[in-house]
C-alpha cells in the first residue's frame, strides 16, 4: 500500500497538465461527461507519464509547497497546450457561427440576452463533424501523442520555463493562421448571403410594401443550406487537412519555451 502512495505526487503532477487539455479540447467530450467519470478518464491518462515523473521526483523534497508550485506550473502549461489543441475545433465551430450569424439565426439571442449564450446549430454541426473526421482519419491518438510529446519538451520537474526568443511570435502566428483560415473557409457563405441580402434590400427600396425584415431570414437560410450542400464535400477535405496539421504541432511546442534541464 505504501508503494502505491509514493506514486501519488507524480500522479497529481501528471493530472495537472492533462486536466486543462481534457476540458478545453472538444474531442474528449467533457461537456457531455459528468461526475466521477471525468476524473477517472484523467487519472487513466495520467498513469502513462506518472512513472517517468516519479523517477524525476526521486531525490527531491516532496514538500507541499513544492508540489503546489509544480501543479500550478503544470496547470498553466496544460492551459496553453489545450488552447493549441482546441484551435482546429474552434476554427470550424466559428465557421458555422459565422454562417448562422449571417443568415440571422442568432438574432434572437442578440435581441434578448436573457436567452443565454448564443446557440449556433451550424457551429455545433461543424464541430461534431471535425471530431468525427478526426476519429475516422487519425484517431484520438493524434491528440494524445501531442500531450505525451509535451512532457519531453517541457519536463514537469523543471521550474519556470522561459519564453524563447521567437516563442511569442510563433504563438501569434498560429493564432493569426487560425483566424485567417476561419474567414477563408466561411467566405463562400458570407459572399453569397451578402449578395442575397443586397438584392433583397434593393427590392425593398422599389417595393415599399414588401416586408424585407420578414422575407430575408428564410431566404438566407435556404441559400445558406444550398451553399452548404455544394460546399460540404470540400469542407470535409479541409477539416481532414487541418486535423492533419496536429502531427506538426509538436515541432512548434519546442520553440515556445527554452527549458534548461540543469
Amino acid at each position: 500500500m505504501l508503494l502505491y502512495l509514493e506514486y501519488l505526487p507524480s500522479l497529481l503532477v501528471a493530472m495537472a497538465r492533462i486536466y486543462p487539455c481534457a476540458f478545453l479540447v472538444a474531442a474528449f467530450c467533457f461537456q457531455h461527461i459528468r461526475g466521477m467519470l471525468r476524473h477517472t478518464i484523467v487519472v487513466v491518462m495520467a498513469l502513462l507519464p506518472a512513472p517517468a515523473i516519479h523517477v524525476m521526483l526521486e531525490g527531491q523534497e516532496h514538500s507541499a509547497l513544492m508540489l503546489g508550485g509544480l501543479v500550478l506550473k503544470e496547470l498553466a502549461l496544460g492551459l496553453l497546450l489545450g488552447v493549441l489543441l482546441s484551435m482546429p475545433f474552434w476554427l470550424f465551430e466559428s465557421v458555422g457561427a459565422l454562417l448562422d450569424n449571417q443568415r440571422g439565426a442568432l438574432a434572437g439571442g442578440q435581441l434578448n440576452p436573457s436567452l443565454g449564450p448564443d446557440a449556433t446549430p451550424a457551429g455545433h454541426l461543424f464541430k461534431q463533424l471535425a471530431i468525427f473526421l478526426l476519429m475516422a482519419s487519425m484517431g484520438l491518438g493524434a491528440l494524445t501523442q501531442v500531450i505525451w510529446d509535451s512532457y519531453l519538451l517541457w519536463p514537469p520537474t523543471v521550474w519556470f520555463p522561459l519564453p524563447a526568443a521567437d516563442g511569442f511570435d510563433v504563438f501569434v502566428g498560429l493564432l493569426g493562421d487560425t483566424f485567417t483560415h476561419m474567414m477563408l473557409y466561411a467566405a463562400p457563405f458570407i459572399a453569397v448571403l451578402l449578395l442575397l441580402e443586397f438584392g433583397i434590400a434593393l427590392l425593398g427600396v422599389y417595393s415599399q410594401q414588401l416586408q424585407v425584415s420578414t422575407l430575408a431570414p428564410p431566404l438566407k437560410s435556404l441559400a445558406g443550406i444550398g451553399v452548404l450542400l455544394l460546399y460540404f464535400a470540400l469542407l470535409q477535405d479541409l477539416i481532414v487537412g487541418r486535423m492533419g496539421l496536429l502531427k506538426d504541432l509538436k515541432h512548434s511546442l519546442g520553440v515556445f519555451f527554452k527549458v534548461s534541464l540543469s
